[in-house]
């Protein structure tokens, strides 16, 4: 590592900076140019040995896409704001998660050690937020693929571009898909991390979707059939009860971790969510701009907490949303008693999969087991797509015009 590390360049920071923690305008760049420093040594430190897994694990997912785009004939795949910026510069991104705690520590607010213990806090979640981001990723394209081999095609989106997000997608007070795909056996529709709440605009629709506030949320629910809304308000949890659920595991001990779980479920008002957020801001405001008043503190009850391990939050997820089947997928060897476990609950458990597509052919073999005709869709290809478009301008009328003459016509 270079000579006096992360440690060395704030030390030479702390010398440039006045003992007021006033950065002046004439010292920001440099000082700027110091911290970017300061925040890649940081990052090489707290990440070490991890940051060839992150590259390598980026390469997977990178030929993964790259292979269903040829696949499927997509022009795009969208991969959420927080993993695509991961994507394109691991190391880059990481060290974006250092930038206010980096300035404080500049500015004199907070001291080394505090500095060092929030940064490495922020690497470590921003690590194993975006890793599990990546498997879970992999996992559904290689799925999809998968059942492409088997004459498959996209139906949905329409366009071409294919979105692993949910950021915006419930905007309309309703729950779409993220992926519908049309095989030799029928269609299936997917969606990923799907019990999100919707849009609301005061405390009666809050109210309404406060379960989905609280809703737990599997990794990949799927459904047999062209289904376009998952909402179903008059269960709790408020989620159409789906044919198959995906679960995937990344980690290594991922049977030793443990959750933690809010229990209450009084709704809050659409009042008192917008003075918690005002609390918020003005607490941010205040500690940046100095300021010393502050509104009157609104007194909430505090949800109790439970404490779950990860095998007992999978089987929840079988008790609640009481799927058809339910994969359960580790990218590394599941220990037997744990897999017997889980397996007693009707849980098929696919393990050590590491990054082996062929590990995951027969779960999407299986897939196709729920899959449901689509009547009202026809995928037309090629050159009888062209002659049909030819046509069509030919006689000055629609495809669709076009089509239900000729038939009507034999």
């Amino acid at each position: 590592m270079e000579q006096g590390g992360w440690r060395g360049i704030y030390r030479e920071i702390a010398k440039m900076v006045p003992r007021g923690g006033r950065i002046s305008r004439e010292l920001v760049e440099e000082v700027a140019e110091k911290l970017d420093e300061m925040k890649r040594l940081f990052v090489r430190e707290a990440a070490g040995s991890e940051l060839a897994k992150v590259h390598e694990w980026c390469r997977m997912l990178r030929e993964a896409s790259e292979s269903i785009k040829g696949r499927l004939g997509l022009s795009e795949i969208i991969f959420p704001r927080e993993l695509r910026s991961f994507l394109e510069d691991p190391e880059a991104h990481l060290r974006k998660k250092l930038f206010i705690y980096a300035m404080d520590l500049a500015r004199k607010r907070i001291g080394v050690r505090s500095f060092e213990e929030r940064a490495q806090r922020a690497v470590q979640t921003s690590l194993q937020t975006n890793l599990r981001s990546i498997y879970q990723s992999w996992v559904f394209l290689v799925m999809l693929e998968e059942l492409a081999l088997d004459g498959g095609h996209l139906i949905y989106p329409e366009h071409g571009c294919l979105s692993l997000e949910r950021s915006g997608r419930q905007r309309l007070a309703s729950i779409p898909p993220n992926a519908i795909i049309e095989t030799g056996h029928g269609v299936l529709s997917f969606f990923l991390e799907a019990p999100r709440p919707i849009a609301w605009e005061d405390t009666r629709d809050l109210k309404r979707a406060w379960k989905l506030y609280k809703a737990m949320r599997p990794d990949i629910l799927v459904y047999g059939g062209r289904i376009m809304n998952i909402l179903d308000e008059g269960s709790d949890p408020p989620i159409r009860r789906p044919d198959v659920i995906i679960e995937c595991k990344e980690l290594e001990d991922w049977h030793k971790r443990v959750r933690e779980l809010k229990r209450g479920d009084r709704p809050l008002s659409a009042e008192e969510w917008r003075w918690m957020w005002l609390q918020g801001l003005w607490r941010g405001l205040g500690r940046e701009l100095g300021a010393r008043i502050r509104p009157e503190e609104i007194q909430l009850d505090q949800d109790e907490r439970i404490r779950l391990k990860e095998p007992e939050l999978v089987k929840m997820y079988m008790r609640l949303y009481k799927p058809r089947e339910m994969l359960l997928i580790t990218r590394c060897e599941t220990p037997g008693d744990v897999k017997r476990d889980l397996e007693l609950e009707g849980i098929m458990v696919i393990d050590d999969v590491q990054f082996d597509r062929a590990r995951l052919k027969d779960a999407s073999r299986m897939l196709l087991s729920y899959a449901e005709p689509a009547e009202d869709i026809i995928i037309l290809r090629g050159e009888l797509v062209r002659l049909i478009r030819a046509k069509s301008r030919l006689h000055r009328k629609s495809p669709e015009k076009l089509i239900w003459e000729a038939i009507t016509a034999l």
